[in-house]
């Protein structure tokens, strides 16, 4: 069955070190975050790798969230792994290894049934990946992560990805990377002349924004009063929004409120450590927390 949304993101196996916990092999990755988040609002399907090392009841997880995996290639080589640790405010990681030899076996081909999707959520990736999964898809509306590393060593080829497509979500310290300024609504006009009809700049507990032409608007994030971890938190809050946008049109006022959406899904995320939390996140703690957002009872 031809899914409502297509989500291309890493699956790993995480060492991570918050100033609260520490634990190795954790499961994680933007392909986690994002599908899980998708799967609230749509019929999603995921295309990814996992390696021989990978938990059999982490994808039975996956697919008990309704996420079609059919397109996810179980090889006989070790899991992506990422090994990285948060300090301080924990705005930023710091990366401290990363394994990608599973990479060198996997071609990203996509299933028949999954080439054709309303949206296409690229999470971040080398830019020549996002490529390869662009040429497989036939969608409706494309959206987009990246990360510094791209934006550092493949420049070239990460904008003829954001050429192609019709969101690009970014944090604020890589819009200002990317843009070559410091001021956001600067560095976002910079980023529109690059291709995509919107931008969608994260800014962590200090919310998102979004411009267009003639549109630059900010909203908040949900106030979390007991924040445990970051990770995965952008990919959360891309995957919900576009999950959200699946059947809608793209447009100013949709898209304000799918980032509301993405919000609430992002602020459950980050009260949990590694994926604890969005493994069990219900639909009714979304709406209640959506709702506070837009200016229900209890608004922040």
């Amino acid at each position: 069955m031809k899914p409502n949304i297509l989500v291309a993101g890493v699956l790993a196996l995480d060492n991570l070190k918050t100033p609260q916990r520490s634990e190795e092999k954790i499961v994680g990755g933007a392909g986690v975050y994002s599908s899980i988040s998708s799967s609230i609002f749509t019929n999603t399907a995921l295309v990814a790798a996992i390696g021989n090392d990978f938990p059999e009841n982490i994808l039975r997880l996956i697919k008990e969230h309704g996420i079609n995996t059919e397109s996810v290639s179980k090889l006989d080589y070790p899991t992506f792994h990422w090994s990285g640790e948060y300090k301080g405010d924990m705005s930023q990681a710091i990366t401290h290894k990363t394994e990608f030899v599973i990479n060198e076996h996997y071609n990203w081909e996509i299933k028949e049934e999954h080439r054709e999707t309303n949206v296409l959520l690229l999470c971040n990736n080398d830019p020549s990946i996002q490529l390869k999964i662009l040429k497989q898809v036939k969608a409706k509306t494309i959206a987009m992560d990246t990360m510094n590393l791209w934006i550092d060593v493949a420049t070239d080829k990460l904008d003829l990805v954001v050429s192609e497509v019709n969101i690009l979500f970014i944090n604020d310290a890589e819009a200002q990377q990317y843009a070559s300024c410091k001021n956001l609504d600067e560095a976002a006009t910079v980023l529109l002349g690059k291709g995509p009809q919107f931008v969608v700049i994260k800014r962590g507990e200090h919310g998102a924004s979004l411009y267009a032409e003639h549109v630059a608007k900010h909203l908040p994030a949900f106030k979390v009063n007991d924040f445990i971890d970051p990770t995965g938190a952008g990919d959360s809050f891309a995957g919900a929004a576009m999950g959200y946008l699946s059947d809608k049109e793209i447009n100013e006022e949709n898209l304000t409120t799918a980032m509301n959406y993405g919000a609430a899904v992002a602020s459950v995320t980050v009260e949990g450590f590694g994926t604890e939390s969005i493994m069990s996140i219900t639909k009714s703690e979304i709406e209640s927390r959506f709702g506070k957002l837009i200016g229900g009872p209890g608004r922040i």
